[in-house]
């Protein structure tokens, strides 16, 4: 379904494609653009050309969501090869000891700087063991590199290790579940231009999917011409708020209608005269020039004045200068000059 809000032919939500082998999430980006028809796509977590699964694709106005959604947890199901055989007690420990907090640096090729820094593995189960194969599955945080874990786990128990396969299960709450292959979604993108749009519009996931566990503030109608202005909320402003929140927490403003509009963080932990959401961004635009924002269209329809021979007629035009006859008059016709050449003497007074 189309998120409210959206204009006629725009897309604004998610797709969850389940990108095969080859590929750069780049170009899975690319071809989104092209069988959908939307210009605005882009990936949440970048998945290497040989890594495989989950690839959230964010559409229209969704894109604004994406730092959001990358914030989320990661969940993978990779095979690690060691470089020669280990006791299965060994590399059950060293598994449990990277659970936690661990510290990674990321590897030469990669989208951000060479730093050590930490990261949290929320849970890692063995699945196999099969002599130098381990599959596993791990959740872990954001920005987690499952090659240098699995490089670094190889280290402490000795042998040494490669990731040998990884698979994405799941970004934050998007999960396998669903996935749509590239040809299904070319598929429903044919359909949809035969006037069968169900089928598309089925594997568009809306932008309120983000927000189903954050709390949900409904402002009041005199409210939403300054909030799409950028306009901070008020307690004035909120008509309800649903869901328990606390300082920080980030919630989802719609209207009365039950429409998302926008996103904001919460600045106090209870109500009272200060100033209560922090606008971080605007997902409609459905109340713009023709709606709420500007309800007075009076001056776009007013005349311009155009340059022409009539623009400012008051004004007249510099009387022509007479020849003094004073050998000066060369310099007068052009007033770049703003003192005579040094070669050319003045005229003396005669009289």
């Amino acid at each position: 379904m189309y998120t409210s809000g959206s204009n006629k032919g725009e897309i604004n939500g998610f797709i969850v494609i389940d990108k095969p082998k080859g590929p750069t999430s780049h170009q899975v980006d690319s071809w989104i653009r092209d069988i959908t028809g939307e210009k605005r796509v882009g990936h949440i977590g970048t998945l290497d050309p040989g890594v495989s699964g989950v690839l959230v694709m964010a559409l229209g106005k969704a894109t604004k969501l994406i730092d959001i959604v990358h914030e989320k947890s990661k969940e993978y199901i990779s095979v690690m090869r060691l470089y020669s055989h280990a006791d299965n007690e060994t590399i059950e420990r060293v598994f449990s000891e990277f659970t936690g907090k661990i510290y990674q640096l990321p590897p030469v090729r990669s989208a951000v700087s060479r730093q050590v820094r930490e990261r949290t593995i929320y849970s890692m189960d063995i699945l196999e063991i099969d002599d130098k194969l381990i599959l596993f599955r791990v959740k872990c945080e954001s920005g987690t590199y499952i090659r240098t874990l699995c490089t670094d786990m190889g280290y402490v128990i000795g042998t040494g290790a490669q990731m040998a396969d990884l698979r994405r299960l799941s970004t934050g709450d998007f999960n396998e579940t669903q996935m749509h292959t590239l040809q299904e979604l070319s598929d429903a993108a044919v359909m949809k231009s035969e006037g069968k749009p169900s089928m598309f519009n089925s594997m568009i996931i809306p932008m309120d999917f983000v927000f189903s566990d954050s709390p949900k503030v409904i402002v009041k109608n005199t409210a939403i011409k300054n909030i799409m202005h950028g306009s901070d909320i008020y307690p004035a402003g909120i008509k309800a708020i649903v869901g328990e929140f606390h300082k920080g927490s980030r919630v989802a403003i719609y209207t009365d209608n039950n429409e998302l509009i926008a996103y904001g963080t919460m600045l106090v932990d209870e109500l009272n005269d200060l100033k209560t959401i922090d606008l971080d961004g605007i997902l409609s635009d459905k109340y713009g020039e023709n709606n709420v924002v500007r309800k007075d269209n009076k001056q776009k329809n007013l005349p311009v004045q155009k340059p022409g021979k009539r623009l400012h007629g008051h004004i007249r035009e510099p009387e022509e200068r007479k020849n003094p006859r004073n050998g000066r008059d060369m310099f007068r016709k052009n007033p770049g000059f703003k003192r005579p050449p040094a070669k050319i003497r003045k005229g003396k007074n005669k009289f």
